[in-house]
C-alpha cells in the first residue's frame, strides 16, 4: 500500500505541477489600457427678460381720436445658446378698440433713454391697425422681428418702442382693449 500511496501522491503532484504551470502562463502577458472617466453633460438654456418688473406698457384712458401713446421697454437675451427672439401679442379683453388703434413697433439700439438705430418691426399699412397685428402674430412662428442674440457673451439688450395712434373713427367711442405683447427666445 506505500506504493500506491507514493503512486497516488507522485500523480497529485503532477497535476497540480501542471496547473501551476498553466496558471503562471496564462497570467504571464503583457496589457494596456485606457479610460475617460469624469464624463458630463450639461444643458444651455434661453434666458429672457425685461426691465419693465410684470408692469404694463400702456395704461392710457379717454383716448380722443389722433391721440398717440409711446412706451419703451428693453428686453434683455443672457442666454448661453444662440437664440432667436421674436414678437408677438393676444387681446386678452375689453369690446374691440384694438381694431382703431394704428400700431408702429421699432426695434432700436442703445436704451429707451436714448433709442437710437430704428429698425421698422410692424408699421401701419392698408389694415395694419393692432388688431391686424395681434391677429396675425399669435405665437413664435408667426411672430415678428427675428432678432438673433447670441449667446454665451454678454448679455445684449435691445429696447423696442411701440407708438399707439387712436384712429379718427366714431365706431372707437367707448371701446376699450386689453392686451399682451410676448417676446419668446427659441435656441437656434
Amino acid at each position: 500500500m506505500t506504493t500506491a500511496r507514493i503512486r497516488l501522491a507522485a500523480g497529485m503532484l503532477a497535476v497540480l505541477a501542471a496547473f501551476m504551470t498553466t496558471y503562471r502562463v496564462s497570467n504571464a502577458a503583457f496589457s494596456a489600457s485606457t479610460s475617460t472617466p469624469g464624463n458630463s453633460f450639461a444643458a444651455g438654456d434661453v434666458a429672457l427678460a425685461d426691465n419693465d418688473s410684470g408692469a404694463a406698457l400702456f395704461n392710457t384712458a379717454n383716448m380722443a381720436p389722433g391721440d398717440t401713446a409711446t412706451g419703451c421697454i428693453e428686453v434683455t437675451y443672457s442666454g448661453s445658446l444662440d437664440a432667436e427672439v421674436r414678437l408677438y401679442g393676444a387681446v386678452t379683453g375689453g369690446t374691440g378698440l384694438e381694431g382703431y388703434l394704428d400700431l408702429e413697433i421699432e426695434r432700436g439700439s442703445g436704451s429707451c433713454a436714448a433709442f437710437g438705430g430704428a429698425i421698422v418691426v410692424w408699421q401701419n399699412s392698408t389694415d395694419g391697425d393692432l388688431g391686424v397685428f395681434l391677429a396675425g402674430h399669435t405665437d413664435f412662428g408667426t411672430g415678428v422681428d427675428a432678432w438673433a442674440p447670441v449667446g454665451g457673451g454678454s448679455a445684449d439688450m435691445v429696447p423696442y418702442r411701440f407708438t399707439v395712434t387712436l384712429q379718427d373713427d366714431n365706431a372707437a367711442q367707448g371701446e376699450s382693449a386689453v392686451l399682451g405683447f410676448t417676446w419668446e427666445a427659441q435656441n437656434s
